[in-house]
């Protein structure tokens, strides 16, 4: 009989990047999804540090994982010694981080993720492969510091030229790596991520969730933390156009408010709503737990969601599971995740936006729609567990 196949998944982000945590719970969560058969066939192990966990997330995840690892207490000590023979295994046999790989040896993970390994790192019983989310320091360099731009063209280098395969979110950032590193001779694998459904999603009470945080029953709900490439600002231009023609929509908006990129962010999102008179129309409720943010989803009219760039869209795939209309900036990744009951506008057009929230302002129709998230739920089933084959033939590839 065979060993069940030992899966090592790395949790990333933390509270300054809420997508890379959600993006490793979702793929847990498909997997936990699969048939009791198919699960003999592997077991998953979380492995993290204090920077990236999200202990509320670790305790949802409890009874879908083998065991899990903390980094801070695990590895070995880093002391001189350490330091040393880990620098010249780096110089000398190109390893790319010796400390990790003997961790993932030492209790015998088989396949780890996202994670780049150099041929001298890989055994018979160690696979892993890197994750790219997206190109966005390409196109938005201004929102990066010459040092992060420094860091993420030389770790993409190094994937194109160490890893033998890459795996992606979306066709867009394939084409963009195809574009970038020609002469990489690394597989592609396309990984589209979907959100799990929970069943306390169906529960929740949306009209206790909306009265907790004091908002009226008509309101659209924008979910995107804080940071300058999400583009909130065009929202506020597209409420001072509607402003002038007497129209007053309410919208709500989740997430962090911290940009360790441009710090100064909030205060331009305070001064624009200030200039503008926006404040009785605007709600900025930041971090809130996600079960809130779900059933604010819910009772919502619709989400909005204009950022200028990203890898695959948690805010979109979680507005449909629950079968949300949802109104999409129009750059290549929002248009191939194309939910259903979505509408595009020009991610550059203020008068686009203004026209679209005009219409959906208009429409009086009782939020929830449960017809809408009855028939999202039964196509959720099916994708959650496409998702998790997918990741398990990725897991099972040969190099």
């Amino acid at each position: 009989m065979m060993k069940p196949l030992r899966i090592g998944l790395l949790m990333l982000g933390g509270k300054e990047w809420i997508g890379g945590s959600e993006y490793i719970k979702n793929i847990i969560l498909a997997l936990s999804s699969l048939s009791p058969d198919t699960k003999k066939d592997f077991e998953i192990f979380l492995i993290y540090s204090s920077k990236s966990i999200d202990f509320d997330i670790l305790k949802q995840l409890d009874n879908c994982l083998s065991l899990t690892y903390d980094l801070d207490k695990e590895l070995n000590n880093y002391n001189l010694i350490n330091r040393v023979k880990w620098k010249l295994r780096k110089v000398l046999f190109k390893e790319v981080n010796p400390r990790l790989s003997d961790f993932f040896k030492k209790v015998e993970i088989d396949f780890v993720y996202p994670y780049l390994l150099s041929q001298k790192e890989e055994i018979p019983k160690l696979k892993g492969y890197p994750w790219i989310a997206d190109f966005q320091h390409k196109y938005l360099p201004n929102l990066f510091t010459e040092s992060e731009l420094f860091l993420r063209d030389s770790l993409f280098k190094k994937i194109a030229e160490l890893s033998k395969r890459v795996v992606f979110s979306s066709n867009s950032a394939a084409n963009d790596f195809r574009k970038f590193f020609p002469n990489s001779k690394a597989k592609i694998e396309i990984l589209r991520f979907t959100t799990s459904l929970q069943e306390i999603w169906y529960t929740g009470d949306v009209i206790a969730t909306q009265q907790k945080y004091n908002l009226p029953d008509r309101f659209f709900l924008v979910s995107n933390q804080f940071w300058q490439h999400k583009n909130h600002c065009l929202i506020f231009e597209a409420l001072k156009i509607l402003k002038s023609k007497s129209i007053y929509p309410v919208i709500a908006y989740t997430g962090s408010t911290q940009d360790y990129r441009n710090p100064d962010y909030m205060n331009t999102i305070f001064s624009t709503i200030n200039e503008y008179g926006l404040e009785s129309q605007t709600y900025l409720l930041g971090l809130i737990p996600k079960q809130d943010q779900m059933q604010l989803m819910r009772r919502s009219i619709a989400v909005i969601q204009p950022s200028l760039f990203e890898g695959w869209s948690t805010v979109v795939e979680d507005a449909r599971c629950l079968g949300k209309k949802i109104l999409l900036s129009d750059f290549s990744v929002h248009l191939e995740q194309n939910p259903p009951n979505s509408k595009f506008f020009d991610r550059y057009s203020a008068q686009q936006l203004a026209d679209l929230i005009d219409e959906c302002w208009q429409d009086l129709s009782i939020t929830p729609d449960l017809e809408q998230e009855s028939l999202a739920r039964e196509r959720n089933m099916q994708e959650v567990q496409e998702f998790a084959y997918r990741f398990l033939a990725i897991a099972k590839s040969d190099n």
